[in-house]
């Protein structure tokens, strides 16, 4: 079948047709991936049952891989899955549901809010690319908003309110609401916090986008009170269902999205019911290939 790109019925995205993962990526299918992204922010590919290793091989056609942190906490990276793989899962080592005080089974709660893979991070995330291997029956759809639609929409007054901003982002902001207990000392030193303007402009679609989220916590340079009523106010207007596209995940969907002008939130689900098992790859824009914690030393 020859390859193909299809918009989504959706305020945005497409599908790829006729792709194969199993397979190393040939130059001209490269080349229809990253256009397709940077016109449609989210792509999705159908029917791609593939393993870890095809996952990493395929990513790393696209960038230098960002491979998961360590926090200064037992258990917080999964040994299920290849080392350059985020383990989006419920799943223990051993398969069994994560026992509720997991820091893993937090940070798939915190996933239920609004965000942006790795704004926490310093180092230029660039993409994420999520492969579906075990479903629910029911729940754990993701949501998607591109947030260049989202400036574009924006009143004018907010729009320019935002131009100059920067706001700070914490790993830790999300955990923490997410029930995760105390947030040790090293912790925070694993995962400091960062900052990132609120306006970005995309490097292949020359567009501006929000880099917004609920890992971001204030604005620096603003009264804290003001900061966090400005963020809360544009992740709201992000919120909008005329922005949202819901992707409601099939077997073997492999989803890739822009960090840098989306956001996106998992719906909940059961998750001492059902499993669920999907696993992420993360690309950053330059660089070698490390966690951001080795980054800081």
């Amino acid at each position: 079948m020859a390859l193909l790109v299809r918009r989504i019925d959706a305020p945005f995205g497409a599908e790829i047709l006729g792709a194969d993962l199993h397979a190393p990526p040939r130059s001209e299918f490269i080349d229809m991936v990253n256009e397709a992204v940077a016109a449609h922010a989210v792509v999705v590919l159908r029917g791609q049952f593939i393993t870890d290793e095809e996952q990493v091989r395929f990513s790393r056609a696209f960038g230098p891989l960002e491979l998961p942190p360590t926090l200064g906490v037992q258990g917080a990276q999964s040994r299920r899955v290849a080392r350059e793989l985020y383990d989006v899962s419920n799943l223990d080592e051993k398969g069994n549901f994560l026992p509720r005080e997991s820091l893993r089974l937090a940070s798939n709660r915190a996933n239920e809010e609004f965000h942006t893979d790795s704004s926490f991070n310093d180092l230029p995330t660039k993409w994420s690319l999520l492969s579906a291997r075990i479903l629910p029956p029911e729940g754990a759809d993701t949501e998607f908003v591109d947030t260049r639609m989202v400036h574009d929409a924006l009143p004018p007054d907010l729009r320019e309110r935002a131009r100059n901003a920067v706001a700070e982002h914490w790993f830790w902001k999300t955990r923490g609401r997410a029930g995760f207990g105390t947030v040790t000392e090293e912790m925070r030193r694993a995962m400091p916090p960062v900052a990132h303007p609120l306006v970005r402009i995309i490097p292949e679609s020359r567009r501006a986008a929000l880099y917004i989220g609920n890992h971001a916590t204030h604005v620096l340079g603003w009264p804290i009170a003001e900061g966090e009523a400005f963020l809360r106010q544009l992740n709201d207007f992000a919120a909008q269902p005329r922005f949202i596209y819901s992707h409601r995940w099939c077997d073997g969907d492999f989803v890739i999205w822009d960090n840098r002008c989306t956001i996106h939130r998992a719906t909940p689900y059961d998750v001492f019911k059902y499993k669920r098992d999907l696993r992420r790859t993360t690309i950053n824009e330059y660089g070698s290939e490390m966690a951001s914690t080795d980054a800081r030393g």
